[in-house]
Protein backbone atom coordinates (compact mmCIF):
# COMPACT_ATOMS: atom_id res chain seq x y z
CA UNK A 1 0.00 0.00 0.00
CA UNK A 2 1.42 3.29 -0.92
CA UNK A 3 2.45 5.36 1.98
CA UNK A 4 0.72 8.92 2.03
CA UNK A 5 0.98 11.85 4.95
CA UNK A 6 0.51 15.07 5.98
CA UNK A 7 0.89 17.61 8.78
CA UNK A 8 -0.12 20.66 10.26
CA UNK A 9 2.17 22.42 12.96
CA UNK A 10 2.57 25.92 14.57
CA UNK A 11 5.25 28.65 15.53
CA UNK A 12 4.07 31.51 16.76
CA UNK A 13 3.48 34.64 14.51
CA UNK A 14 4.41 37.78 15.87
CA UNK A 15 1.17 38.92 16.64
CA UNK A 16 0.60 36.40 18.68
CA UNK A 17 4.00 36.27 20.25
CA UNK A 18 2.30 39.60 21.51
CA UNK A 19 0.24 37.16 23.63
CA UNK A 20 1.50 34.35 25.49
CA UNK A 21 0.11 31.40 27.66
CA UNK A 22 1.87 29.73 29.89
CA UNK A 23 0.99 26.34 31.72
CA UNK A 24 0.67 26.89 35.48
CA UNK A 25 0.65 23.55 37.09
CA UNK A 26 -0.87 19.97 36.50
CA UNK A 27 -2.95 17.67 38.76
CA UNK A 28 -4.08 13.86 37.96
CA UNK A 29 -6.04 11.41 39.61
CA UNK A 30 -4.15 7.97 40.46
CA UNK A 31 -3.86 5.67 36.92
CA UNK A 32 -5.34 2.48 37.90
CA UNK A 33 -5.89 -0.69 36.25
CA UNK A 34 -8.93 -1.15 34.80
CA UNK A 35 -11.69 -2.94 36.18
CA UNK A 36 -10.16 -2.23 39.73
CA UNK A 37 -10.29 0.03 42.72
CA UNK A 38 -11.56 3.05 40.03
CA UNK A 39 -14.00 0.53 38.21
CA UNK A 40 -17.13 1.97 40.08
CA UNK A 41 -15.72 6.14 38.19
CA UNK A 42 -16.59 6.96 34.82
CA UNK A 43 -15.17 9.55 32.74
CA UNK A 44 -16.90 12.01 34.42
CA UNK A 45 -15.66 10.71 37.95
CA UNK A 46 -12.76 10.85 36.93
CA UNK A 47 -12.47 14.43 35.10
CA UNK A 48 -14.16 15.80 38.49
CA UNK A 49 -11.67 14.24 40.89
CA UNK A 50 -8.52 15.65 38.26
CA UNK A 51 -10.00 19.31 38.29
CA UNK A 52 -11.07 19.54 41.99
CA UNK A 53 -7.42 18.52 42.90
CA UNK A 54 -6.26 21.00 40.49
CA UNK A 55 -8.48 23.72 41.76
CA UNK A 56 -6.95 22.74 45.15
CA UNK A 57 -3.77 22.91 44.07
CA UNK A 58 -4.04 26.22 42.83
CA UNK A 59 -6.40 27.83 45.27
CA UNK A 60 -7.92 29.29 41.41
CA UNK A 61 -11.01 31.18 42.33
CA UNK A 62 -13.50 28.92 39.88
CA UNK A 63 -15.26 32.20 39.00
CA UNK A 64 -12.07 32.93 36.57
CA UNK A 65 -11.97 29.67 34.40
CA UNK A 66 -13.30 31.06 30.88
CA UNK A 67 -13.26 27.61 29.19
CA UNK A 68 -12.50 23.82 30.62
CA UNK A 69 -11.58 22.04 27.22
CA UNK A 70 -11.57 17.82 27.41
CA UNK A 71 -10.04 14.88 25.55
CA UNK A 72 -12.37 11.74 25.67
CA UNK A 73 -12.19 8.44 23.65
CA UNK A 74 -14.38 5.87 25.54
CA UNK A 75 -17.55 7.49 25.20
CA UNK A 76 -20.92 8.01 27.35
CA UNK A 77 -22.95 8.31 24.94
CA UNK A 78 -25.65 9.43 27.87
CA UNK A 79 -23.21 12.38 28.61
CA UNK A 80 -20.92 12.74 25.74
CA UNK A 81 -19.45 16.17 26.76
CA UNK A 82 -17.47 15.82 29.49
CA UNK A 83 -16.24 18.74 29.54
CA UNK A 84 -19.86 20.62 30.56
CA UNK A 85 -20.42 17.81 32.89
CA UNK A 86 -17.34 18.20 34.73
CA UNK A 87 -18.53 22.08 35.49
CA UNK A 88 -22.30 20.76 36.74
CA UNK A 89 -21.06 18.01 38.71
CA UNK A 90 -18.47 20.42 40.58
CA UNK A 91 -21.04 23.04 40.67
CA UNK A 92 -18.77 25.43 39.17
CA UNK A 93 -20.11 28.63 38.05
CA UNK A 94 -22.66 27.49 35.03
CA UNK A 95 -20.85 30.66 32.90
CA UNK A 96 -18.09 28.23 31.79
CA UNK A 97 -18.39 26.88 28.67
CA UNK A 98 -16.96 23.45 28.17
CA UNK A 99 -16.18 21.40 25.42
CA UNK A 100 -15.19 17.99 24.48
CA UNK A 101 -12.52 16.55 21.96
CA UNK A 102 -11.71 13.43 20.42
CA UNK A 103 -8.36 12.78 18.89
CA UNK A 104 -7.72 9.28 19.97
CA UNK A 105 -4.93 9.12 22.23
CA UNK A 106 -3.84 12.35 21.25
CA UNK A 107 -7.37 13.84 22.80
CA UNK A 108 -6.04 15.25 26.12
CA UNK A 109 -2.71 16.55 24.32
CA UNK A 110 -5.41 18.49 21.40
CA UNK A 111 -7.24 20.06 24.48
CA UNK A 112 -4.62 21.33 25.95
CA UNK A 113 -3.21 22.60 22.62
CA UNK A 114 -6.93 24.02 21.95
CA UNK A 115 -6.59 25.90 25.57
CA UNK A 116 -3.51 27.59 24.53
CA UNK A 117 -4.65 28.64 21.23
CA UNK A 118 -7.64 30.04 22.51
CA UNK A 119 -5.90 32.00 24.47
CA UNK A 120 -2.71 33.11 22.34
CA UNK A 121 -6.13 34.46 19.95
CA UNK A 122 -7.36 36.55 22.90
CA UNK A 123 -10.44 34.67 23.74
CA UNK A 124 -9.86 33.33 26.83
CA UNK A 125 -7.28 34.37 29.84
CA UNK A 126 -8.24 31.06 32.20
CA UNK A 127 -8.44 27.57 30.66
CA UNK A 128 -8.61 23.80 32.34
CA UNK A 129 -7.74 21.67 30.01
CA UNK A 130 -7.38 17.56 30.08
CA UNK A 131 -8.62 14.38 29.90
CA UNK A 132 -10.19 11.20 31.15
CA UNK A 133 -10.95 8.27 29.99
CA UNK A 134 -12.74 4.54 32.07
CA UNK A 135 -11.78 1.78 30.14
CA UNK A 136 -14.14 -0.11 32.87
CA UNK A 137 -17.13 2.02 32.04
CA UNK A 138 -16.57 1.60 28.35
CA UNK A 139 -19.74 0.54 26.37
CA UNK A 140 -20.90 -2.52 24.42
CA UNK A 141 -22.81 -2.24 20.93
CA UNK A 142 -25.53 -4.60 20.07
CA UNK A 143 -25.43 -5.88 16.92
CA UNK A 144 -26.37 -3.86 14.12
CA UNK A 145 -29.58 -6.03 12.94
CA UNK A 146 -30.93 -5.92 16.33
CA UNK A 147 -30.42 -2.31 16.78
CA UNK A 148 -32.08 -1.80 13.35
CA UNK A 149 -35.11 -4.13 14.49
CA UNK A 150 -35.20 -2.57 17.91
CA UNK A 151 -35.22 0.70 16.18
CA UNK A 152 -38.42 0.14 13.68
CA UNK A 153 -40.18 -1.63 16.89
CA UNK A 154 -39.73 1.77 18.86
CA UNK A 155 -40.00 4.61 15.83
CA UNK A 156 -40.44 2.95 12.28
CA UNK A 157 -43.99 3.16 10.25
CA UNK A 158 -44.76 -0.22 12.52
CA UNK A 159 -44.17 1.23 15.68
CA UNK A 160 -45.04 -1.02 18.38
CA UNK A 161 -45.21 -4.34 16.20
CA UNK A 162 -43.26 -7.67 17.23
CA UNK A 163 -43.43 -7.93 13.08
CA UNK A 164 -39.88 -7.26 13.02
CA UNK A 165 -38.33 -8.40 16.49
CA UNK A 166 -39.40 -12.13 15.63
CA UNK A 167 -37.89 -12.04 12.22
CA UNK A 168 -34.57 -10.75 13.84
CA UNK A 169 -34.66 -13.73 16.36
CA UNK A 170 -35.71 -16.40 13.64
CA UNK A 171 -32.25 -14.78 11.30
CA UNK A 172 -30.68 -15.03 14.41
CA UNK A 173 -30.78 -18.64 14.85
CA UNK A 174 -28.19 -18.34 17.97
CA UNK A 175 -28.99 -17.00 21.07
CA UNK A 176 -24.97 -16.24 20.76
CA UNK A 177 -25.81 -13.41 17.88
CA UNK A 178 -27.99 -11.96 20.40
CA UNK A 179 -24.66 -10.70 22.65
CA UNK A 180 -23.28 -6.69 22.18
CA UNK A 181 -19.94 -6.73 20.93
CA UNK A 182 -17.33 -6.21 23.15
CA UNK A 183 -14.72 -2.43 22.43
CA UNK A 184 -11.73 -3.93 20.77
CA UNK A 185 -8.67 -1.49 20.35
CA UNK A 186 -8.41 -2.17 16.24
CA UNK A 187 -8.04 0.05 13.27
CA UNK A 188 -11.07 0.29 11.30
CA UNK A 189 -9.09 0.69 8.27
CA UNK A 190 -6.86 -1.92 8.81
CA UNK A 191 -8.73 -4.29 10.64
CA UNK A 192 -6.17 -5.01 12.72
CA UNK A 193 -5.25 -4.25 16.72
CA UNK A 194 -2.82 -1.77 18.10
CA UNK A 195 -0.88 -4.57 19.09
CA UNK A 196 -0.60 -6.05 15.99
CA UNK A 197 0.71 -2.94 14.12
CA UNK A 198 3.22 -2.10 17.17
CA UNK A 199 4.70 -6.15 16.51
CA UNK A 200 4.56 -5.32 12.44
CA UNK A 201 6.48 -2.16 13.08
CA UNK A 202 9.07 -4.26 15.27
CA UNK A 203 9.80 -6.60 12.46
CA UNK A 204 10.00 -3.87 10.04
CA UNK A 205 12.33 -1.50 12.61
CA UNK A 206 14.63 -4.65 13.58
CA UNK A 207 13.01 -4.38 17.06
CA UNK A 208 14.31 -7.36 19.13
CA UNK A 209 12.11 -8.92 21.95
CA UNK A 210 15.14 -8.77 24.47
CA UNK A 211 15.70 -4.61 23.83
CA UNK A 212 11.84 -4.42 24.11
CA UNK A 213 11.81 -6.44 27.39
CA UNK A 214 14.61 -4.39 28.54
CA UNK A 215 12.86 -1.13 27.72
CA UNK A 216 9.82 -2.39 29.93
CA UNK A 217 11.91 -3.31 32.39
CA UNK A 218 13.41 0.07 32.56
CA UNK A 219 10.14 1.75 32.66
CA UNK A 220 8.79 0.32 35.85
CA UNK A 221 12.12 0.57 37.47
CA UNK A 222 12.09 4.48 36.61
CA UNK A 223 8.38 4.46 37.80
CA UNK A 224 9.38 2.58 41.25
CA UNK A 225 12.24 5.32 41.68
CA UNK A 226 10.17 8.41 41.08
CA UNK A 227 7.32 7.06 43.28
CA UNK A 228 9.65 6.28 46.08
CA UNK A 229 11.21 9.79 45.67
CA UNK A 230 7.77 11.04 46.09
CA UNK A 231 7.73 12.89 42.77
CA UNK A 232 4.30 11.69 42.26
CA UNK A 233 2.99 12.93 45.59
CA UNK A 234 3.43 16.32 43.31
CA UNK A 235 1.40 15.18 40.43
CA UNK A 236 -1.97 12.99 41.86
CA UNK A 237 -5.38 13.92 43.58
CA UNK A 238 -7.15 11.36 45.00
CA UNK A 239 -10.24 9.98 44.48
CA UNK A 240 -13.11 9.22 47.15
CA UNK A 241 -15.18 6.38 46.18
CA UNK A 242 -18.92 6.48 47.04
CA UNK A 243 -18.05 3.70 49.94
CA UNK A 244 -15.68 6.20 51.46
CA UNK A 245 -12.47 4.51 50.53
CA UNK A 246 -9.64 6.67 49.29
CA UNK A 247 -8.00 5.82 46.13
CA UNK A 248 -4.49 8.05 46.02
CA UNK A 249 -2.03 5.30 44.84
CA UNK A 250 -0.72 4.54 40.86
CA UNK A 251 -1.08 0.30 41.08
CA UNK A 252 0.33 -1.00 37.91
CA UNK A 253 3.94 -0.06 38.87
CA UNK A 254 5.94 -3.24 39.28
CA UNK A 255 8.74 -2.60 41.76
CA UNK A 256 10.32 -6.48 41.02
CA UNK A 257 9.98 -5.89 37.52
CA UNK A 258 12.78 -8.46 35.62
CA UNK A 259 13.65 -9.21 32.29
CA UNK A 260 14.14 -12.79 32.80
CA UNK A 261 10.56 -13.08 33.58
CA UNK A 262 9.20 -10.89 31.17
CA UNK A 263 11.24 -13.43 28.26
CA UNK A 264 9.24 -15.89 29.49
CA UNK A 265 5.89 -14.52 28.43
CA UNK A 266 4.19 -15.69 24.97
CA UNK A 267 3.76 -12.76 22.47
CA UNK A 268 -0.38 -11.42 22.81
CA UNK A 269 -0.93 -10.27 18.96
CA UNK A 270 0.97 -12.38 16.31
CA UNK A 271 2.14 -16.17 17.34
CA UNK A 272 5.76 -15.26 15.29
CA UNK A 273 5.64 -11.43 17.26
CA UNK A 274 7.98 -10.39 19.62
CA UNK A 275 5.08 -7.85 21.72
CA UNK A 276 3.77 -9.31 24.80
CA UNK A 277 1.52 -8.18 27.90
CA UNK A 278 4.56 -6.90 29.51
CA UNK A 279 6.26 -4.55 26.66
CA UNK A 280 2.56 -3.09 26.06
CA UNK A 281 0.86 -0.15 27.77
CA UNK A 282 -2.85 -1.74 30.15
CA UNK A 283 -5.71 -0.89 29.93
CA UNK A 284 -5.98 1.81 31.99
CA UNK A 285 -8.56 4.40 34.07
CA UNK A 286 -7.69 7.68 35.05
CA UNK A 287 -7.59 11.45 34.61
CA UNK A 288 -5.45 14.24 33.82
CA UNK A 289 -5.23 17.86 33.78
CA UNK A 290 -3.41 21.31 33.67
CA UNK A 291 -4.12 24.48 34.09
CA UNK A 292 -3.45 27.15 31.09
CA UNK A 293 -3.30 31.38 31.56
CA UNK A 294 -2.30 34.30 29.55
CA UNK A 295 1.40 35.16 30.66
CA UNK A 296 -0.79 38.71 31.88
CA UNK A 297 -3.32 36.60 33.94
CA UNK A 298 -0.96 34.41 35.73
CA UNK A 299 1.66 37.19 37.01
CA UNK A 300 -1.57 39.39 37.89
CA UNK A 301 -2.65 36.48 40.27
CA UNK A 302 0.82 35.44 41.33
CA UNK A 303 0.98 32.43 39.75
CA UNK A 304 4.64 31.16 38.01
CA UNK A 305 4.94 31.66 34.25
CA UNK A 306 7.78 29.83 33.31
CA UNK A 307 6.46 27.36 31.62
CA UNK A 308 5.30 27.18 27.67
CA UNK A 309 4.89 25.26 24.50
CA UNK A 310 6.84 26.86 22.34
CA UNK A 311 6.32 24.53 19.35
CA UNK A 312 4.18 21.97 17.97
CA UNK A 313 2.71 19.50 15.14
CA UNK A 314 0.57 17.06 14.57
CA UNK A 315 0.89 14.74 11.86
CA UNK A 316 -0.40 11.35 10.02
CA UNK A 317 1.05 8.96 8.13
CA UNK A 318 -1.22 5.61 6.34
CA UNK A 319 -2.15 3.33 9.14
CA UNK A 320 -0.52 0.43 7.20
CA UNK A 321 2.27 -0.66 7.84
CA UNK A 322 3.67 1.73 10.63
CA UNK A 323 0.53 2.77 12.47
CA UNK A 324 2.06 4.35 15.15
CA UNK A 325 5.14 6.04 12.91
CA UNK A 326 3.69 9.50 12.82
CA UNK A 327 5.66 11.44 15.87
CA UNK A 328 8.91 11.05 14.10
CA UNK A 329 6.86 13.52 10.76
CA UNK A 330 6.61 15.53 13.72
CA UNK A 331 10.05 16.10 15.44
CA UNK A 332 11.76 17.87 12.94
CA UNK A 333 8.68 20.55 12.33
CA UNK A 334 8.83 21.30 16.20
CA UNK A 335 12.79 21.67 16.56
CA UNK A 336 12.82 24.02 13.49
CA UNK A 337 9.98 25.82 14.63
CA UNK A 338 11.80 26.59 18.10
CA UNK A 339 14.93 26.91 16.30
CA UNK A 340 15.94 23.93 18.85
CA UNK A 341 18.41 20.91 17.79
CA UNK A 342 17.49 17.13 19.61
CA UNK A 343 20.66 17.25 21.09
CA UNK A 344 19.66 20.67 23.12
CA UNK A 345 16.79 19.53 24.57
CA UNK A 346 16.79 17.79 28.30
CA UNK A 347 14.17 15.30 28.76
CA UNK A 348 11.64 13.41 26.39
CA UNK A 349 8.32 12.21 27.36
CA UNK A 350 7.20 9.75 25.04
CA UNK A 351 4.38 7.48 25.78
CA UNK A 352 4.53 4.55 25.33
CA UNK A 353 1.87 2.57 23.76
CA UNK A 354 4.22 -0.49 23.20
CA UNK A 355 7.80 -0.74 24.08
CA UNK A 356 8.71 -1.50 20.07
CA UNK A 357 6.56 1.98 19.12
CA UNK A 358 8.96 4.21 21.13
CA UNK A 359 12.14 1.86 20.10
CA UNK A 360 10.89 2.22 16.45
CA UNK A 361 10.09 6.16 17.10
CA UNK A 362 14.06 6.72 18.63
CA UNK A 363 15.85 4.43 16.01
CA UNK A 364 14.51 6.32 13.11
CA UNK A 365 15.29 9.84 14.14
CA UNK A 366 18.65 8.41 14.75
CA UNK A 367 18.72 6.72 10.90
CA UNK A 368 20.23 8.36 8.33
CA UNK A 369 18.46 7.08 5.34
CA UNK A 370 15.32 7.37 7.15
CA UNK A 371 16.16 10.83 7.61
CA UNK A 372 17.23 11.66 4.43
CA UNK A 373 13.99 9.85 2.82
CA UNK A 374 11.36 10.73 4.66
CA UNK A 375 12.36 13.78 6.67
CA UNK A 376 13.93 16.14 4.05
CA UNK A 377 16.94 15.76 6.47
CA UNK A 378 20.42 15.50 5.23
CA UNK A 379 21.35 13.10 8.10
CA UNK A 380 19.71 12.24 11.16
CA UNK A 381 18.18 14.10 13.75
CA UNK A 382 20.03 12.41 16.51
CA UNK A 383 20.17 10.00 19.52
CA UNK A 384 17.77 10.02 22.59
CA UNK A 385 20.16 8.92 25.39
CA UNK A 386 18.48 6.78 27.25
CA UNK A 387 19.39 8.91 30.83
CA UNK A 388 17.24 11.83 29.07
CA UNK A 389 13.68 9.18 28.14
CA UNK A 390 11.13 8.94 30.37
CA UNK A 391 13.35 9.49 33.73
CA UNK A 392 10.05 9.07 35.54
CA UNK A 393 8.73 6.01 33.57
CA UNK A 394 5.70 5.98 31.25
CA UNK A 395 2.40 4.84 29.79
CA UNK A 396 3.92 1.28 30.06
CA UNK A 397 4.58 1.41 33.87
CA UNK A 398 1.75 3.74 35.14
CA UNK A 399 -0.65 3.21 32.22
CA UNK A 400 -2.38 4.70 29.72
CA UNK A 401 -6.07 6.17 30.13
CA UNK A 402 -6.00 7.47 26.75
CA UNK A 403 -7.61 11.02 27.03
CA UNK A 404 -5.45 11.39 30.03
CA UNK A 405 -1.90 10.55 28.76
CA UNK A 406 -1.41 13.75 27.37
CA UNK A 407 -1.97 15.76 30.50
CA UNK A 408 0.11 13.43 32.64
CA UNK A 409 3.32 13.64 30.37
CA UNK A 410 3.08 17.35 30.61
CA UNK A 411 2.62 17.48 33.89
CA UNK A 412 6.15 15.29 34.37
CA UNK A 413 7.96 17.09 31.80
CA UNK A 414 7.15 20.59 33.96
CA UNK A 415 7.33 19.30 36.94
CA UNK A 416 10.84 17.71 35.88
CA UNK A 417 12.08 20.80 34.10
CA UNK A 418 11.73 23.03 37.62
CA UNK A 419 13.01 20.30 39.68
CA UNK A 420 16.00 20.17 37.37
CA UNK A 421 16.69 24.02 36.11
CA UNK A 422 16.57 22.55 33.00
CA UNK A 423 15.19 24.47 29.58
CA UNK A 424 13.51 21.77 27.50
CA UNK A 425 11.07 18.65 26.69
CA UNK A 426 9.94 17.17 24.29
CA UNK A 427 6.35 15.03 24.50
CA UNK A 428 5.30 13.13 21.89
CA UNK A 429 2.36 10.67 21.69
CA UNK A 430 1.42 8.46 18.83
CA UNK A 431 -2.09 7.44 18.33
CA UNK A 432 -4.77 5.38 16.25
CA UNK A 433 -5.21 6.43 12.45
CA UNK A 434 -1.99 7.16 12.10
CA UNK A 435 -1.90 9.86 14.00
CA UNK A 436 1.03 11.58 15.87
CA UNK A 437 0.80 15.12 17.63
CA UNK A 438 5.08 16.30 19.59
CA UNK A 439 5.09 19.49 21.47
CA UNK A 440 8.32 21.02 22.62
CA UNK A 441 8.08 22.18 26.23
CA UNK A 442 10.55 24.93 27.82
CA UNK A 443 10.75 26.36 30.61
CA UNK A 444 12.05 29.95 30.84
CA UNK A 445 14.79 30.75 33.44
CA UNK A 446 13.41 34.44 35.48
CA UNK A 447 16.08 36.18 33.77
CA UNK A 448 14.82 35.92 30.53
CA UNK A 449 11.29 36.45 31.77
CA UNK A 450 9.81 39.89 31.34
Amino acid sequence: MKSTQSSSSARLSDSQKKRKAVIVCGARTPFVKAFGDLMEVDSIGLGVSAVEGLLKKTKLDPNLIDEIIWGNVVLNTKAPNVAREIVIDLNLPKKITGVTVSRACLSGLEAILQGIRLIEHGAADVVVAGGSDSMSNGEMALPRNLTLALGKYSYGKDKGSMKGLIQFFKDAGSPLSWIPTAPAIAERSTGKTMGYHADLMADLNKITRNVQDEFATASHKNAAKARREGKFEEEISPVRLKNGKIVNRDNLIREDSDVSKMGKLKPVFRKTGTVTAASSSPLTDGASCVLVMSEEKAKELGYPTDIRISSYATTAVDPYPQLLLAPVLAFPKVLDGAGVTLDQVDLFEIHEAFAAQVLSTTACLASDEFCQKRLGKSKALGVIPPEKLNVNGSSISLGHPFSATGGRILTSAMNELRRSNKRYAILSVCAAGGLGGVALVERVPPSEQK
